[in-house]
């Protein structure tokens, strides 16, 4: 019984041009996800891993201030990252690490990342505020 409902679904779709292969992509791209990851998992990346992102989503006056930001950042708010997207294109296929002060808004700016296509993005949990706590965290002020 499976196999005969197999064979006329197949049927049917070759009838009616459904390719499988490009709804499997489509439903990929629907549960992409991004991963969040500790400060000190972070840390370990950016001081063990080549050619990486390292994207900032605060404001320029937070990314400058007490804080500081992580050495190499990106500065792109979070609120103009879906059009300065061209701007970091290059990173679509490569590890981006995304931090803002608590984690909140590089969880906006990961979903908008992995939405634009990019495929390995991780949220910096707790943000710059929980970096500063990591020992050895490359952290410029």
């Amino acid at each position: 019984m499976i196999k005969k409902y197999l064979i006329v679904l197949g049927v049917a779709a070759t009838m009616f041009g459904f390719n499988f292969s490009t709804a499997f992509d489509v439903f990929a791209a629907q549960v992409a996800t991004y991963n969040d990851i500790t400060g000190s998992d972070a840390a370990r990346v950016m001081l063990s891993e080549k050619d990486i992102l390292v994207l900032d989503v605060r404001t320029q006056q937070e990314y400058t201030g007490d804080l500081g930001h992580l050495k190499g950042a990106k500065l792109i708010p979070v609120d103009e990252l879906s059009s300065r997207l061209g701007e970091i294109a290059a990173y679509k296929k490569k590890k981006v690490l995304v931090v803002c002060r608590s984690g909140v808004r590089s969880k906006k700016a990961a979903a908008i990342l992995v939405g634009a296509g990019f495929e390995n993005v991780n949220n910096i949990i707790p943000g710059m505020s929980g970096m500063a706590q990591v020992p050895g965290a490359p952290i410029e002020k």
